[in-house]
């Protein structure tokens, strides 16, 4: 016992690490122990209630079905027309039938199959007396529906033929696998059949259980049966699979364990079907099981895993700091050599000292321009400083003036070329510094962003010797007017160093006053300027109208003229860029709302921010012209017919309010130009085309029912029947009574 004590002393760091880190490792693990076991006790009554909750979602689900298509049928059944096609036929055959009342309840059961909420598949409405089916697609004899259309073994031709005389207005057929249609495509479907006594037709509808199930399967790896009260299956989500013959149920059990597999039963309240899910219990078993395992190596492993490593790391954290308390009662203490920052900085700290404040001198006289830089900026950009640190700063006092440089390089930059314009920035400021403080000892510069320059200059006024010294500049600015361009802004002379920013925006807005040359500009004066115009407001609309048309020609014309009204004008540098810039963005803008990819396109932005003289922009915003109306006219002839799809939208949505200009809006042109475009290929305006088409579906309306004429007003897009009335009688010359009366079709 003693020698353990003196191998592990109770209050020795090492042992107080190690026995903290291993509390904390068993509160872990009895968390995992505890997990582990509520896990594998409740598991089975988990998957109970999941499936019990699945299969009554599913029975929820498949009786609110149920109830939709016997309403749909019935609905269906006695429809008005329905029964009037059965009359004519009886009077006059085929060719006795009002086509026009065919067309509507072909429009019903497409309404009904086009629904993928109810996965009908095809719904017929059965005529036995004469022979033929009324479908989706029109009317079919019963032979050919049956023999080449909706084949299938388990209900060949004749078993159509024959008549239910079953109770009950729907009966439910076991579903069958059916080929359906030239292609002979295999489907899954169940008919409903509707059976009403004395009716000389049925209605038969198709139903998708494939596509129903997989709209609400239960959990992975069961089976689901559907069966009805004689228990006769009419569904089985997996027929291909042998089982064994389902158990004997009393039908108030929710569940049952039989041969290895879970049976959950649910009985459906309003078509008195029976639900039936089955669930293997051996596999869901062996996965438990596997998981229980391997959840048992794991913890096992993470428990050795973490005692071994709060060892060690409780041993590499003491043995360093027991050498240096060894190390306190000798002459030299010995240095900590490793990875610990903190144990270095124990043992460094008092020779760091020393080495520490030596540094912070050096470091303070060599950063101390720099924050003298800083200081000034903040007085310009009116930043909050620090008072009583802001006075071991120098900031000069007196009378001073801004002077501005404003740079302004000549080539698009790449990675290259940015660190090359960086140091030349800086030898330009160098240079400047020079220059200045030559002749204004207390002046200072500094670099206020990355192409702009700027000095203090310390004076009375704008005198000879500033004029001298910025000329000089001026000189060796112009030598490398290839590479870059300078415009230089002086201010007024300030009295007070708190004007700093009043002579600093001073000095920004000689800056706008720069022209578009190529040399070095000096700006002493605000001079007084009228406003430029670039486009007009109707040239800016007929630039837009012709550049949505691909017209090259028409929008170069404006881009030239208006350029030469702006040199004429003695536009400045600023105004001209302003123009360029608001024309290109106009034309991006145009492509992007013509769906065009505008990462085809070359980008000209950085094009324009480098060019100087109105030839420069000229060039650049024809190229962009070029490159976007063909891209343009590209985009419209891949294009499909404009008009083809103005007439197929009215048609379409003749009954909504449409206007031009929600067309205008889908087809991204503007109303003017859509207006013009529709007058310019059919000879008539946009307002005439829509009331030819609802005056045409008037007709119809009037022609075959006998619905009220508001009523007829509203079903094609007329809100106030005056309107309607005003326009009928304005196309046809009739009243829409006066039309009723001579082309009603009985």
């Amino acid at each position: 016992m003693s020698w353990l004590k003196s191998f592990f002393p109770l209050h020795s760091l090492f042992v107080k690490m190690l026995v903290y880190f291993l509390i904390v490792i068993f509160l872990l693990s009895s968390y995992n122990l505890w997990s582990m076991t509520f896990y594998s006790r409740n598991v089975n009554n988990e998957i109970v209630k999941y499936n019990l909750t699945l299969i009554r979602n599913t029975v929820d689900q498949f009786e609110k079905q149920y109830s939709t298509w016997k309403n749909l049928l019935l609905n269906l059944q006695h429809d008005e027309f329905v029964g009037n096609i059965n009359r004519q036929a009886d009077s006059g055959g085929k060719k006795g039938i009002n086509y026009l009342q065919v067309d509507m309840v072909m429009d019903q059961i497409r309404t009904l199959v086009s629904q993928p909420y109810y996965h009908l598949n095809n719904v017929m409405i059965y005529y036995q007396n004469h022979s033929f089916l009324l479908e989706r697609d029109g009317i079919v004899d019963d032979d050919r529906m049956f023999k080449h259309y909706y084949i299938s073994d388990s209900y060949p031709y004749e078993f159509w033929k024959q008549r239910y005389h079953t109770t009950g207005f729907l009966h439910m057929l076991p579903s069958s696998i059916f080929s359906i249609g030239t292609e002979k495509s295999e489907l899954q479907l169940m008919p409903l059949i509707t059976n009403v006594q004395s009716s000389p037709w049925k209605i038969i509808a198709l139903v998708n259980m494939k596509s129903w199930y997989e709209s609400y399967k239960g959990m992975t790896g069961s089976r689901f049966l559907l069966m009805d009260s004689e228990g006769e299956i009419l569904f089985e989500s997996a027929p291909d699979v042998k089982t064994q013959p389902l158990p004997e149920w009393d039908g108030q059990s929710e569940w049952m364990m039989e041969k290895g597999s879970y049976y959950f039963y649910e009985k459906g309240t309003r078509s008195g079907l029976t639900y039936v899910s089955i669930i293997p219990h051996n596999e869901l078993n062996q996965s438990i099981s596997r998981m229980n395992w391997i959840a048992v190596l794991l913890f096992a492993a993470t428990l050795l895993i973490g005692i071994l490593a709060s060892w060690v790391f409780s041993r590499k954290i003491n043995r360093p700091l027991k050498r240096m308390v060894t190390g306190l009662g000798q002459a030299e203490m010995e240095l900590y050599q490793g990875s610990i920052a903190e144990f270095s900085a124990i043992s460094n700290h008092l020779k760091g000292l020393q080495h520490e404040r030596k540094s912070i001198k050096e470091w303070m006289d060599h950063t101390k321009p720099l924050l003298t830089s800083y200081h000034y900026l903040a007085q310009f950009k009116n930043f909050a400083l620090d008072t009583a640190a802001a006075k071991e700063l120098w900031v000069g006092e007196g009378a001073f003036m801004v002077i501005v440089y404003q740079l302004r390089y000549r080539h698009v930059p790449s990675r290259q070329l940015d660190a090359l314009m960086t140091r030349a920035t800086g030898k330009i400021k160098d240079m400047i510094t020079l220059q200045i403080q030559e002749s204004f000892p207390l002046s200072h510069t500094l670099q206020m962003e990355g192409k702009q320059i700027l000095s203090i200059v310390y004076t009375q006024e704008k005198s000879d010797m500033l004029q001298q010294c910025l000329s000089q500049l001026k000189q060796i600015f112009d030598q490398d007017q290839s590479t870059y361009l300078v415009n230089i802004a002086v201010s007024s002379v300030f009295q007070q160093t708190s004007d700093f920013d009043r002579a600093y925006a001073e000095a920004m807005s000689l800056l706008q006053q720069a022209m578009p040359i190529e040399e070095t500009q000096i700006i002493w004066e605000k001079e007084r300027r009228e406003d430029v115009t670039g486009f007009t407001a109707e040239q800016e609309h007929e630039f837009y109208v012709n550049l949505q048309a691909g017209n090259e020609s028409s929008c170069q014309s404006l881009i030239e003229r208006a350029l030469d009204r702006l040199q004429r004008q003695e536009a400045t540098a600023d105004q001209l860029s302003h123009f360029a810039k608001s024309v290109s963005v106009r034309m991006r803008r145009t492509v992007e709302l013509l769906k065009i990819n505008i990462d085809a396109l070359p980008d000209y932005a950085e094009k324009l921010a480098y060019s100087v003289t109105p030839e420069q922009y000229r060039d650049i915003l024809l190229d962009e012209l070029a490159h976007a109306a063909h891209a343009i006219r590209l985009k419209r002839e891949e294009h499909y017919d404009i008009i083809q799809y103005v007439f197929h939208y009215l048609e379409s949505h003749y009954a909504e309010e449409i206007s031009l200009e929600q067309l205008a809006s889908k087809l991204n042109m503007s109303p003017t130009y859509l207006s013009g475009y529709i007058k310019e290929k059919t000879g008539s305006n946009f307002s005439d085309q829509l009331n030819s088409i609802r005056i045409t579906k008037a007709k119809e309306l009037l022609q075959t029912t006998n619905m009220p004429i508001q009523e007829v007003g509203n079903r094609i897009g007329y809100r106030n029947v005056t309107s309607f009335i005003r326009m009928f009688k304005k196309v046809t010359g009739q009243t829409p009574g006066d039309y009723r009366k001579t082309n009603w079709i009985r």
